[in-house]
Order: structure tokens, then C-alpha cells, then sequence
């Protein structure tokens, strides 16, 4: 799970013909760090979105790649597709984890969910949000707030 087989994400061809190599071999869970550290370069959208369809194929996501979709979910300085992207990856990453998020991931990922439906958004993001929200109630992966006494 550590391996980062990527290299210089400036030189994006190979790295893009990586990720689809990786991908056909069913070998993207060995490669996570790696698309972790695609996910946060800045430098290319076209990398950012092939992770992020590459990470919705992994079936036993590490607790730090489901965070780096969440922060793409939540950056609202972000185009929407990403955001998107982002979104349909969580709820295929939800799906695969069921009951195994961690309460962290649980927590943010309610922090986030809650802060983006108090905001108006544009329909063809909400209708990805409304894909999410379902997901969130269907899995329960989301511990409900406290309440106060």
C-alpha cells in the first residue's frame, strides 16, 4: 500500500499510462500513496480526475486516500467536475468500507456532508450530493451528532 510507481507527475503521459496499467492489473490498492500525492498536485487537472475514477475502484481504500477525496469533495475553490468525480469515488469507497470507516472519517465526512447542504449548489452538483446522501443514510457509516442534554 505504500508504493508510489508515478514519478514525476510533471511528465503526466506515463504517469496517466501507469494508472491505466495499474488499473487493468487490479493493482491500485498496492498504489495508494501514490494517488494520494496525484490527488494534491495542483499542476494537472486531467491526472486529478484519472485518480480520482481510478480510486473508486479500489476495494480496500486506506483511511488517508478516503480523506483526500473528502477534501476534494469539500474545497469549494475547486471546478465542480473534480468535485463530482469526487463524490461518485466516495460513494463506490463507502460501498467497499460498509462498516469498517473509522469514527475520523465518519465525523468529516457529517462535517462535510452537513456544510454542503446548508449552502445552495448548483443541480448537476446536487444531484451528485443527493447520490452521496443516500449512500451516507444506506451504509449508516455516519454516527449522529450528539445531543446536548
Amino acid at each position: 500500500m505504500d508504493k508510489d510507481p508515478f514519478g514525476n507527475l510533471r511528465d503526466w503521459g506515463p504517469v496517466l499510462d501507469q494508472m491505466e496499467l495499474l488499473a487493468q492489473e487490479n493493482r491500485l490498492s498496492d498504489c495508494q500513496s501514490g494517488l494520494i500525492r496525484i490527488l494534491r498536485y495542483k499542476g494537472n487537472w486531467r491526472l486529478r480526475e484519472e485518480a480520482l475514477k481510478c480510486v473508486a475502484q479500489i476495494q480496500t481504500p486506506c483511511e488517508a486516500l478516503v480523506f483526500q477525496v473528502l477534501d476534494i469533495l469539500a474545497d469549494d475553490n475547486l471546478y465542480y467536475d473534480a468535485r463530482i468525480l469526487a463524490s461518485d469515488a466516495l460513494v463506490r469507497l463507502l460501498r467497499c468500507a460498509g462498516n469498517g470507516c473509522s469514527q475520523d472519517i465518519g465525523q468529516e465526512l457529517y462535517k462535510i456532508t452537513e456544510k454542503l447542504k446548508s449552502t445552495p449548489q448548483p443541480p448537476f452538483f446536487n444531484k451528485a450530493l443527493t447520490r452521496l446522501y443516500a449512500e451516507v443514510d444506506a451504509s449508516a457509516v455516519v454516527p449522529l451528532p450528539v445531543q446536548g442534554i
